[in-house]
């Protein structure tokens, strides 16, 4: 697991990482590739590792407006956000450069939310 820079991995008891490890999954996407879109619920957590994710929204009739860039080691509140509460996605997501990372369904997330393994 390549997430060293993602530091609430330090906060972590040794069973949740092992339980982490077990649960995500590495990921190499290209270039301009929409990672999902506004109105989708998110059902997998994105730890992004190298590359670069613009989120971006769109109204009827207006060009998109970009709401930020994520780079390896920042978390998508956008993303977190649906796939924690179930809801639609306020932006869409799309590659700027190949991306590497892992992701994490929502079912390992809640497994992991309940458990004892956070500090």
């Amino acid at each position: 697991m390549k997430l060293t820079s993602y530091p609430f991995l330090n906060t972590l008891e040794s069973e949740a990482l092992v339980f982490l490890e077990q649960h995500i999954k590495p990921i190499s996407i290209p270039k301009n590739t929409i990672l999902f879109y506004q109105g989708d619920i998110c059902d997998t957590i994105l730890w992004l590792t190298q590359g670069e994710v613009r989120l971006y929204t769109q109204a009827d009739s207006i060009e998109d407006i970009t709401l930020y860039h994520l780079k390896a080691g920042e978390q998508c509140i956008v993303n977190t956000a649906s796939l924690l509460s179930q809801t639609d996605a306020i932006a869409s997501a799309q590659t700027m450069t190949n991306i590497e990372g892992y992701v994490i369904d929502a079912q390992s997330v809640k497994q992991l939310s309940n458990s004892c393994y956070a500090n």
